[in-house]
């Protein structure tokens, strides 16, 4: 990695196929990230988001969804962001 720092980044998948494309390591907690390529957002986009949350319990940080769309939205206390409008500062703070 970059001048031997090591990254808070990772992939996560269980062995039933469930999995999160970015999981943000803030030390207390993990903040879970999806990347959706298409426009349109369906309850599909959210499931493994809401499945890790349920796992992780109080270790769960904020969540969010980014996808090609154009419309910002929240549901189940997820946050779906277009990429368009990506803020990684404010992903990458600890919450």
């Amino acid at each position: 990695l970059n001048a031997g720092e090591t990254s808070n980044l990772y992939f996560w998948r269980d062995r039933s196929g469930h999995e999160i494309d970015v999981l943000i390591d803030h030390g207390t907690h993990l903040a879970p990230v999806e990347i959706k390529a298409g426009q349109t957002l369906n309850r599909d986009c959210f499931k493994g988001l809401e499945f890790w949350r349920k796992l992780a319990g109080d270790a769960a940080g904020p969540a969010w969804l980014v996808h090609g769309g154009d419309a910002r939205q929240v549901r189940a206390g997820i946050e779906a962001v277009p990429w368009k409008a990506l803020d990684p500062a404010r992903m990458l703070a600890p919450a």
